[in-house]
């Protein structure tokens, strides 16, 4: 069962945290992607962003899948609003693990059309409008945008 971080404003605040920031635990559990799929579609209709459910839920579940699969560990997913009151909004998804981490620039091989691995970053790279990964002090967060 996943660990899904109180929003209540005491706990948002304690988090280091808003009311347009979430935090979500995913286990260590090649099913638990799916699972996340459900936390997403809530946020954003929380956030009356209905239209980019279909879109961010796949990216996440590519995201978290690799996370599990590629990482093996428990991943911490956030997912924020940016400019929620002013210009264009952002819908940004990070997820961080443990894991050992890859280079996105360092895939040179295309993925073959028969093939049933390896489309997961292509999605992400089409499906966003920017994303990303860096490594962090114990592993590597990868990130996506959409725009609202």
């Amino acid at each position: 069962m996943p660990r899904i971080v109180p929003t209540t404003p005491a706990a948002l605040r304690a988090c280091g945290v808003t009311a347009c920031s979430h935090l979500y635990e995913l286990a260590a559990d090649i099913r638990a992607p799916r699972l996340l799929r459900t936390w997403i579609t809530a946020r954003l209709a929380g956030w009356h962003l209905h239209g980019l459910s279909d879109d961010l839920t796949l990216i996440a579940t590519e995201l978290a899948t690799n996370a599990v699969r590629h990482g093996g560990t428990p991943a911490r997913i956030t997912l924020a609003l940016r400019n929620p009151g002013t210009g264009p909004r952002v819908v940004r998804l990070e997820v961080e693990d443990s894991g050992p981490g890859f280079d996105p620039r360092s895939r040179t091989h295309p993925v073959r059309v028969e093939s049933c691995t390896g489309r997961g970053l292509l999605l992400v790279d089409t499906l966003s409008s920017a994303w990303g990964a860096r490594p962090t002090v114990t592993g590597q967060l990868v990130w996506a945008e959409l725009s609202a």
